[in-house]
């Protein structure tokens, strides 16, 4: 394969990566920053609460491993890539995912090497492994938070109609997570575990919502915090909740309706370029070649390369709608 040639399908890898993060407009881009927002308000909301609570879960779940185990496990890489794996809601091993991309980075190296002989292309391979396999992970946090959001509303009535029965707190947590679907029933009955351990209930709605990084979280957790110092009909301020929330639902599909025009054409107008290249340089390769081996045309290509970026960005933050 021409050296060019390869070298332009890896530009066209790039490409159509960065173009599929950048315009998912309703999602994961505005949903990277709320979280970052959210996790600064929940420290904020647990400092009340005990520190050395924060992590019970996590140390039940390492006491369960091996010396072994624990010693892979307990470091800051696995707890990194154990927090991502459990906002994708995998119950994987952080060590043995690890292992196995090292696995797939090696085996994908030694067979592009060869089926090519190209070096270069054999030392990308585990980059582009790693780099599929984090937009795959995201990919499935991203399907459980919406999931999850989704069945929240649903939980909300769940808790209210318990809460007029007159169950406490606690056994309504546990109402929750045995008469609801997963991934809500799951993580419901993380928290019914925690409370029933003895963590205190700042920590416990805290532990939840980092767990699952949703406004809709953050504002059941202010609502049953300030029920507790205050005092207050839970039930009716659930209630009030679910409408808000379900309202907020309705506006986020009519903007995620009106705006999918304009992200096809984002998505046109970003891909024509590439394969209109590809087009002439299969068909008629001496057409295209002064574009590649000119001194002119590596220049028209980076100013090209340069607006084309410019212009996505620009085409983001038209798109960027905040609900």
């Amino acid at each position: 394969m021409d050296q060019n040639l390869q070298m332009y399908l890896i530009v066209l890898f790039l490409a159509v990566v960065v173009i599929s993060q950048a315009l998912m407009i309703s999602t994961t881009g505005t949903r990277a920053k709320r979280s970052r927002l959210l996790k600064q308000q929940l420290e904020y909301i647990a400092e009340s609460g005990n520190t050395n609570q924060k992590s019970l879960l996590r140390k039940q779940y390492l006491d369960q491993l091996s010396a072994t185990e624990r010693w892979l496990e307990n470091n800051p890489l696995g707890e990194y890539l154990a927090e991502k794996l459990s906002l994708a809601g995998l119950e994987w091993k952080a060590y043995k995912v690890v292992f196995w991309l090292m696995v797939a980075g090696f085996g994908a190296s030694l067979a592009v090497l060869v089926f090519t002989l190209n070096l270069q292309m054999a030392l990308l391979s585990p980059l582009a492994i790693l780099i599929g396999f984090s937009l795959w992970l995201r990919s499935q946090a991203e399907k459980r938070l919406n999931l999850f959001e989704e069945q929240f509303v649903e939980a909300l009535d769940v808790m209210k109609r318990a809460l007029l029965v007159g169950y406490p707190f606690t056994d309504v947590m546990k109402t929750v997570s045995e008469e609801m679907p997963p991934p809500v029933s799951t993580e419901f009955g993380k928290t019914f575990v925690e409370l029933n351990y003895g963590v205190d209930l700042r920590v416990a709605l805290t532990n939840l919502a980092h767990r699952n990084p949703s406004v809709n979280v953050l504002a059941f957790n202010s609502a049953v915090i300030i029920q507790k110092e205050t005092g207050g009909n839970l039930a009716e301020t659930l209630e009030k909740l679910s409408e808000v929330i379900r309202g907020r639902f309705r506006l986020m599909r009519k903007v995620r309706t009106l705006s999918a025009e304009g992200r096809m054409s984002a998505w046109i107008l970003m891909l024509v370029p590439f394969v209109l290249f590809l087009i002439l340089y299969i068909s008629n390769p001496d057409y295209i070649s002064p574009l590649l081996e000119s001194e002119r045309g590596s220049t028209v290509l980076t100013v090209t390369g340069i607006s084309m970026f410019l212009g996505l960005l620009w085409i983001r933050k038209i798109l960027r709608i905040e609900v």
